[in-house]
């Protein structure tokens, strides 16, 4: 894995705990609560992260098959870590 900040790899931890919630739990109202503290916690610690794609998840949440949901969690994550080369 390469190097990253703490913060990343916690919010990338988050989007981890967030996809297990959707794929074996089937418990999306949950997942909603985890991508709310991984905006939260964002924020706190001056990550930015990227808007569109966390409310593109939450507009599909409820319908979308849980494929859709990780493919969008994982272009999240692949966001998280571009964000944090940067940084």
């Amino acid at each position: 894995m390469p190097n990253i900040s703490e913060t990343a790899r916690s919010i990338l931890t988050l989007l981890n705990n967030a996809n297990d919630l959707i794929v074996q739990s089937s418990d999306r109202s949950a997942a909603r609560d985890v991508m709310r503290a991984i905006r939260v916690y964002g924020d706190n610690k001056g990550f930015l992260l990227p808007q569109d794609k966390i409310d593109n998840f939450y507009a599909v949440l409820i319908d979308a098959r849980p494929f859709t949901l990780t493919s969008i969690i994982k272009d999240i994550a692949e966001d998280v870590i571009m964000i944090d080369k940067k940084r």
